[in-house]
């Protein structure tokens, strides 16, 4: 089979909305992950053929590999059934996954009026068992920063978190704008 072209059987079509492609060098390692939307638009060259992986990008991973001495894996995982085994299953150092989230925000705000939203925020978050959520959007805007990598002023709903604006995801301050949380958390 040349590297370029793999196969994949056509028999799993009908699964293709339960299941996602993980491309890993090893158990050991954050692996690459193709979902869904990824299959239908980089995977279909042909729909009444198999279904194929883009040359270009198995051609970088296989070369990825061979650099690393390491051999290709690739499998088949279903997707995680609630929010807390996704999140579960997301990389983050030890050092994220132990922040104090009320000492983190308690340091980050500067009046009374942002403290009480931070408390009223951190009890929603809680209520709906988000706290990994907010850890891991700690370490995601952390690794961004590192790496130099630019994202946008705030999309959608979101921007009503004062909590997510503190972390630095977005740069609209909701209580400058009386944004309402309640439009972000439903």
């Amino acid at each position: 089979m040349p590297c370029g072209n793999w196969d994949i059987n056509s028999s799993l079509i009908p699964q293709i909305k339960k299941i996602h492609l993980v491309i890993a060098l090893s158990t050991d390692m954050p692996a690459t992950s193709i979902h869904e939307q990824d299959l239908i638009e980089l995977l279909y060259q042909d729909k009444a053929g198999a279904l194929t992986v883009d040359h270009l990008t198995l051609d970088s991973y296989l070369q990825g590999c061979a650099e690393l001495g390491q051999p290709p894996v690739f499998k088949i995982e279903e997707l995680p059934g609630t929010v807390e085994e996704a999140v579960g299953k997301w990389y983050m150092p030890e050092q994220y996954q132990s922040i104090d989230l009320d000492l983190y925000f308690a340091q980050r705000v500067s009046s009374l009026e942002e403290a009480e939203r931070v408390a009223l925020e951190l009890s929603l978050f809680r209520e709906r068992n988000m706290e990994q959520l907010l850890k891991f959007m700690i370490y995601l805007v952390d690794i961004m920063r590192e790496n130099k990598i630019v994202w946008g002023v705030g999309r959608g709903s979101s921007v009503s978190s004062f909590l997510l604006f503190l972390v630095g995801l977005h740069s609209v301050n909701p209580i400058k704008y009386e944004l309402d949380i309640r439009e972000f958390i439903r």
